[in-house]
């Protein structure tokens, strides 16, 4: 009966340990530990422009090229706090 109960413990454990976001696992700590990151979708209208010395995000907010990280999967990524502080931000190699 005592295994039963710490298989079920173990099991619960399991479950929500996991990361949520296993497409994006790659996401530094330090840049929201895998919960204020995401992928920008220009179908969306979350559009990046370059301009000299960074980018230009379709708000307005501007990200200096000295800031940004290089993106693993080639895409445009984002990870800001609520209150849309930017965190990190990630641009493909030679992202224009």
């Amino acid at each position: 009966m005592k295994s039963r109960g710490l298989m079920i413990i173990v099991a619960a454990l399991t479950a929500f340990s996991a990361p949520p976001a296993l497409a994006h696992d790659w996401y530094p700590a330090a840049c929201c530990s895998q919960r204020d990151c995401r992928h920008l979708e220009e179908a969306d209208g979350e559009t990046v422009l370059e301009i000299p010395g960074g980018w230009q995000l379709w708000d307005g907010r501007i990200v200096p090229r000295g800031t940004a990280k290089l993106s693993p999967d080639r895409l445009f990524h984002l990870c800001e706090l609520p209150d849309r502080r930017i965190i990190c931000f990630f641009a493909p190699p030679g992202a224009s």
